[in-house]
């Protein structure tokens, strides 16, 4: 139980926290303005991109890559759902989105 714990609270933290940052760079970028669009996005992708995690995956085996790339097309959907940006204005705001967060846990090690 405590894995699915871990589960729970690692969505709710990286999927708060890729919707915060997806949403303040495509709002300065790209003038999109809908934080409600974003977090549940970020939320909904994220509990599908870290299913791997519960059965022990670690994060460059196959299937961890396979709903990483999973979880990214269904967070651009769901932006797009929300109707202010394009397919390429939302590809480019998530794009940065994960070259900020790779920045971000580079830098830390």
């Amino acid at each position: 139980m405590v894995g699915f714990v871990d589960y729970i609270l690692g969505v709710a933290g990286e999927g708060f926290l890729i919707a915060l940052l997806f949403w303040s760079i495509s709002y300065i970028a790209i003038e999109s303005t809908s934080l409600r669009g974003a977090l549940r996005a970020g939320l909904v992708s994220e509990s599908i991109g870290n299913i791997p995690y519960l059965f022990g995956a670690t994060a460059l085996t196959a299937p961890a890559l396979a709903m990483s790339v999973v979880g990214g097309i269904i967070f651009v959907r769901m932006i797009l759902s929300v109707g202010e940006l394009t397919l390429l204005k939302a590809i480019y705001g998530v794009s940065m989105t994960y070259f900020a967060l790779i920045a971000i846990v580079s830098c830390a090690y």
